[in-house]
Parts: C-alpha cells; sequence; structure tokens
C-alpha cells in the first residue's frame, strides 16, 4: 500500500476550551499504483485528512504510513519535509501560490529548495510545463500574464516537477469551465498511467469519480463510512444520497430506467450506458 492510516485522529485547537475533533478512528489505505477518490459532503473530514497526507498537520493520535515513511504526533519537521519529497499536493486554486516573474522561474523553485542545481531544476521545469501542455512561448513570460487555466496547468507543473510518487489532488478543478475541468482530468489519468503514479482525488463531482478511479473512500463526520472499489461504492444510491452525496448522471438515469421496467446492468458513466441501450435497443428490434 502507498498509504495506510492505523486508528488515526486529529483535534483542531487541542488543549484549549475551543478543542473540536477533526478526525477519529480513522483506518483505510491507498492502493499503490491507482487512481483512489476522497468523497464525502463538506466538513466530512477530506480537507484535514489531506493536511495530513502532506505533512501540514499531525495526527493527534495514531500513525499514519506513507511509503517507507511514518507520521505520528511525535514527527519531527526534517521528517515533514522528506515526506514532501515523494507527495505532491495541488491544492484548490493553485494558481493562487505562483509568485516568480516568469513561468519557467516559478515551476524551478520546487526542484531547487530540495537541492537540485539550476541546471538540473530547468529540465526538470521544462518537463513538467510540457507535460501539462505548456509549450515554450510561455517559459519566460510572467504566470500573471496567463489565462487562468493557464495558471493551473504552471501551479500543476510545479507540483509535478517534484516528481512525486503520490500526488494530492485537491478540488483540483475548482473554478474551471467544463471543457477546462475534462481537459485536466483528463490529464491526471494519463499522468497516473504513464508514471505509475498513486494518485488521489478529493472532489464533489462524482462524474470524474465514476471514470477515472479505481478505488474509493467515504468520509463523514471526521471518519471512514465506506471503502471499496467504484461498483461497490456506488451500488447503493440511496446510501449515497442519506450521505448527502450525488450519484453519476448515467447511474441516475438506469435507476429511472429501471423503475419503468428497463433493468440494465450497474452503468457508471456515458459510454457504459449507450452501449447498454443500443443492446437493448437491438434486442428490441429483434422481437
Amino acid at each position: 500500500m502507498a498509504i495506510n492510516f492505523n486508528q488515526v485522529g486529529f483535534i483542531y485547537q487541542a488543549g484549549t476550551p475551543f478543542a473540536t475533533d477533526g478526525l477519529h478512528d480513522v483506518n483505510f489505505s491507498i492502493p499503490e499504483g491507482q487512481f483512489t477518490a476522497v468523497i464525502g459532503h463538506t466538513g466530512s473530514g477530506k480537507s484535514t485528512m489531506v493536511q495530513l497526507l502532506d505533512g501540514l498537520s499531525l495526527p493527534s493520535v495514531g500513525q499514519i504510513d506513507i511509503l517507507d515513511l511514518q507520521l505520528t504526533t511525535e514527527t519531527k519537521p526534517a521528517e515533514t519535509n522528506e515526506i514532501r519529497r515523494h507527495v505532491g499536493l495541488v491544492f484548490q486554486f493553485p494558481e493562487a501560490q505562483l509568485f516568480e516573474q516568469t513561468v519557467l522561474r516559478d515551476v524551478m523553485f520546487g526542484p531547487k529548495n530540495f537541492g537540485k542545481t539550476d541546471e538540473e531544476a530547468r529540465e526538470l521545469a521544462i518537463d513538467a510545463l510540457r507535460t501539462v501542455g505548456m509549450d515554450e512561448q510561455f517559459d519566460e513570460r510572467s504566470p500573471f500574464e496567463l489565462s487562468g487555466g493557464q495558471m493551473r496547468r504552471v501551479a500543476i507543473a510545479g507540483v509535478l516537477a517534484l516528481q512525486p510518487e503520490i500526488l494530492i489532488l485537491d478540488e483540483p478543478t475548482a473554478g474551471l469551465d467544463p471543457q477546462g475541468q475534462t481537459e485536466l482530468m483528463a490529464l491526471f489519468a494519463r499522468l497516473q498511467i504513464e508514471r505509475n503514479m498513486t494518485l488521489v482525488l478529493v472532489t464533489h463531482q462524482m462524474e470524474f469519480v465514476a471514470q477515472y478511479a479505481n478505488h474509493v473512500v467515504v468520509f463523514e463526520k471526521g471518519t471512514i463510512v465506506k471503502e471499496g472499489s467504484v461498483d461497490e461504492v456506488f451500488a447503493d444510491a440511496d446510501w449515497l444520497r442519506a450521505k448527502q452525496l450525488d450519484v453519476p448522471i448515467a447511474k441516475h438515469f438506469a435507476d429511472l430506467l429501471a423503475d419503468k421496467g428497463i433493468e440494465l446492468e450497474q452503468v457508471l458513466n456515458i459510454e457504459a450506458l449507450a452501449d447498454q441501450l443500443a443492446v437493448q435497443l437491438k434486442e428490441a428490434n429483434h422481437v
């Protein structure tokens, strides 16, 4: 496993009258080299979990294993820095973190900060920029002259330049138009396959979960309430709605057809729905 949570809890403002549980009794694993989606309604604990994964916060109790490293309440700053060599984190609106005078220098910053030479950092930055679809005409431009979508890609390139084995995406498509969202998710899916990365997507968008994820973790009230394959998690639409979660459009449509007596195998994306409907129509025409 790439990541394992063992009896993890986190308390905000611990030791004060305002202490509040952020996480409690969290036990789950994230498979190495797969695409895992983390879902749950707002306030369920997803963002707290993300902060722990990158060492921005330490667990109040329990242990998190990340590759061959561990995070506990006793972990020292040098150890959390080592974890950040392996875990890349893309926040919501990551373009807000851009600060250098040129696109290339901004993407070079991370590798240089971890000890790469200027030449090494430059090579890593150029490779990352080309990977996210930013060609050389943008290298010497100010990142603040770019469109919102281009700035997002530059910020993501800054994370990829560190060559993380694990990539954490916290609502990475927030604020983008539908085309931008689709393009960005396709990029992440391609990276996960081509680089055999462990990718963790925190999202409210069930369509992307259904389309790309191999494994799904569901948070509620600071702990895990379900974990499994996409088919397993989406099998019970009523359960999902009770947890204030949507179901993919294809699943919702198939359920409506089932109410009308048209039974389909479980479908989670539009392509599978169209294929099954085509088969149904073909069979009906031969009756």
